[in-house]
Parts: structure tokens; C-alpha cells; sequence
């Protein structure tokens, strides 16, 4: 049963014998939710408001095994990737813990409580804390791209080795997205350029629309996760692209099941694109 933690760069494994760390115990997870009941004013019983689910802990008591890595050597190790450093010093940016499953959960890891009193045999044991920004675990990202047609009316042929056709630009494309899991995820899309204005539609969902031109080489990144809700140019904020006329944000859920993916805008190349990004949430590992 093979865990790991990944914080930018940096990279460790527990569960077997290779990594020279294993699991004493099963993954404890802590869950809670923060709750608007209030009491009834002059009167019996309470009122419910809206709650909203708080992120899970998950803590993990590990210990070093003898007779496959120096023991300083395995602790060294995981001490210096727990700690973080590639993401802890920017706000936004998040580690990964992925279970035995494949299914990841994000946040960061929080600092290791070592016990040292339990040098029996050469063993060390440290209990692992991480903690997720949601209570959710996802699945491998699913990348569904689609291509930009024009519609060309009224164009006037030209004459020339290839032939060619002077049209308007204007257009918009669409694809079927199906999203697995267990509840609702958030979508990330990524429009590739040239494009001006352009628009992303999921239907029974919401409508994007953004103000601004992509040149060849830029990408529009739209991140739709509630830890994020940002849209980038270039991976540099973009403000103002987003149109109040359109959804917003955090409209942008897509539960389970299938749906059809518009995208357009004014690209006479034909060459621009859509990568629709979504990691199906799950609500164990």
C-alpha cells in the first residue's frame, strides 16, 4: 500500500520496503463541516442555514524500516520534502498527497511529530499530518481538445495555387465532455490563440464570455476551482477579460455525466483551440 506526497518538485513514498518507510496504521481522516444553525428566535427548535464542508486532515504514522536504507538517511529524506519549501512561500500554490489509489488530495503538509521514544529494534516512528483544501479526492485529469471552425459566408474566391477563401472568422465549435466521480468538479480551461473575444458554453451549466484578444502564441488559462477562480493570460493575470454579461466563476460545477462543450469567437486562422481540464472528485480514496 504505496503513499506519496509531492510538493513541487520534491517528491517522497511510504508504504513499502524500497522507500525504506511504512505504514504502522490505515490513514486516520478528520472531517467537519462549518454549520449556520441558529437558534429560533422566541421560539421552539433551530433554523438551518447553509453549511459548508471544511478540508479533511489526513494523518499518517509511518516508520522507518531497518535493513534496506540507512535510517538517517530515510528520515533526512522525508523531513526535507514534508517541509515544503516549493510551496509553502506562495499562497496558491498546493502539494498532493496520493493514496495507495491513485486519488489525490490537495493542500499541504503540516509539520512532522516525530516520537522518539520509540527506538525499539532500530525503528523511528513519525505521525504525518496533511491538510487538504477541500474533503474531496481526485482522480487522473481528463483532457478533452477541441478545435476552432469557422464559418466563412459570403467569401470571395481568389485564384491561386492553393485555393483560398477571404472570409469573415467568425465561429464556434463544440464537443462532448463526460466527467466521472462521485460529486460535483471544477473545470479548468485553456484557450489556445489566436482568438479575439472569445466565449466557452457548457450547456445546463453556464456561459463564459471573455473581452480581449490571444495572439498566436498566448493561452487563456480559466481556473474554475474554488481554491483558485482566477483567469490568466500567459500564466499573468488578465483582469477585466471576464464579461459580467457571462456566468461567473463559480457557476462553472460540472456534476457527473456528460455534456456538450461550446466554444468560439473571431479567429479567421481556423487554428485556435480548447482544452477543456477536469479531475473527477471523489469523496473517499
Amino acid at each position: 500500500m504505496v503513499w506519496s506526497m509531492r510538493a513541487g518538485s520534491q517528491y517522497v513514498e511510504f508504504g513499502d520496503t524500497l522507500s525504506g518507510l511504512g505504514l504502522v496504521a490505515d490513514p486516520e481522516i478528520s472531517l467537519d463541516a462549518e454549520s449556520e444553525m441558529v437558534s429560533n428566535p422566541r421560539g421552539d427548535g433551530r433554523r438551518p442555514g447553509q453549511d459548508f464542508m471544511a478540508g479533511q486532515v489526513v494523518s499518517l504514522l509511518v516508520e522507518a524500516l531497518p535493513d534496506h536504507r540507512p535510517l538517517d538517511e530515510v528520515w533526512r529524506e522525508l523531513f526535507t520534502v514534508w517541509r515544503g519549501d516549493e510551496v509553502r512561500g506562495r499562497g496558491g500554490l498546493l502539494a498532493e498527497l496520493t493514496a495507495h489509489s491513485g486519488r489525490r488530495a490537495l493542500g499541504r503538509p503540516r509539520p512532522i511529530a516525530p516520537d522518539m521514544k520509540n527506538r525499539v529494534v532500530n525503528v523511528n516512528r513519525a505521525e504525518l499530518t496533511f491538510e487538504a483544501v477541500d474533503d474531496l479526492w481526485y482522480g487522473p485529469e481528463e483532457v478533452t481538445s477541441i478545435r476552432f471552425v469557422p464559418v466563412f459566408t459570403g467569401g470571395l474566391p481568389v485564384p491561386a495555387a492553393v485555393p483560398w477563401v477571404l472570409g469573415g472568422g467568425s465561429g464556434e465549435s463544440s464537443y462532448m465532455v463526460t466527467v466521472g466521480g462521485d460529486v460535483a468538479a471544477w473545470p479548468v480551461f485553456e484557450l489556445h490563440g489566436p482568438i479575439l473575444d472569445p466565449f466557452i458554453e457548457v450547456v445546463g451549466v453556464g456561459r463564459l464570455i471573455f473581452r480581449g484578444q490571444l495572439a498566436y502564441d498566448q493561452t487563456l488559462t480559466v481556473d474554475t476551482r474554488h481554491w483558485a477562480r482566477w483567469v490568466k493570460r500567459n500564466g499573468d493575470a488578465f483582469p477585466g477579460a471576464l464579461s459580467p454579461a457571462g456566468s461567473r466563476l463559480s457557476d462553472m460545477s460540472m456534476r457527473p455525466g456528460a455534456y456538450q462543450v461550446f466554444f468560439g469567437g473571431h479567429d479567421p486562422t481556423g487554428t485556435s483551440s480548447l482544452d477543456v481540464r477536469v479531475s473527477p472528485a471523489f469523496t473517499s480514496f
